[in-house]
């Protein structure tokens, strides 16, 4: 199956490529979804939090259904690529403000002075990822793409057409940002 193609038509409205295309998907990113939220849960011992975020599958589906076809035509797996990472990255940052939300959060809950709740974390990321985004795009995107789809470094720099020391490298730097401003 060519991803292309099946993106093109998606695009034009194919209900059945988007089936497809669905299809291919779906396993990535329950992967992805399921590691960044098993590293939550061994990262943090505030258990509100994780008990309130969905699980993996519901969080999927959720994504799934949401998920439409770019207004930019797609071209290549690597701009598709770079859709579906800003697409979990913005809906995981909507799951936490969701969660976030007062009427979904015990009144006292976020009042913790020992460590900085999660969420926060995640909101921080996402700020420095955007600012990160308009000075260094190609450090942004490489981080994306490692970080939300859970692409390694080899296939980072075979898609981007890259070598991989320069992916480690772009990684490296991309996170020594987001530490510094997040």
């Amino acid at each position: 199956m060519d991803i292309i193609a099946l993106l093109a038509d998606w695009q034009r409205g194919c209900k059945e490529s988007e089936k497809k295309l669905k299809a291919l998907v779906y396993n990535h990113l329950k992967t992805v979804c399921s590691l960044h939220l098993e590293a939550h849960k061994k990262q943090v011992d505030a258990t509100f939090i994780l008990s309130h975020l969905p699980n993996t599958t519901c969080l999927l589906h959720q994504s799934l259904m949401e998920l439409i076809p770019p207004s930019y035509g797609i071209e290549h797996k690597t701009h598709f690529n770079r859709y579906l990472s800003l697409f979990v990255r913005n809906m995981l940052r909507d799951e936490i403000r969701k969660l976030k939300a007062q009427k979904r959060t015990p009144p006292n809950y976020w009042i913790e002075e020992a460590t900085e709740a999660p969420p926060d974390q995640y909101l921080a990321l996402d700020s420095a990822l955007s600012l990160l985004a308009k000075q260094h795009p190609t450090k942004a995107d490489i981080f994306s793409q490692h970080y939300f789809l859970g692409l390694e470094p080899e296939q980072l720099a075979q898609q981007l057409n890259i070598s991989t020391a320069t992916v480690y490298r772009e990684l490296k730097a991309a996170k020594a940002f987001i530490r510094v401003n997040a």
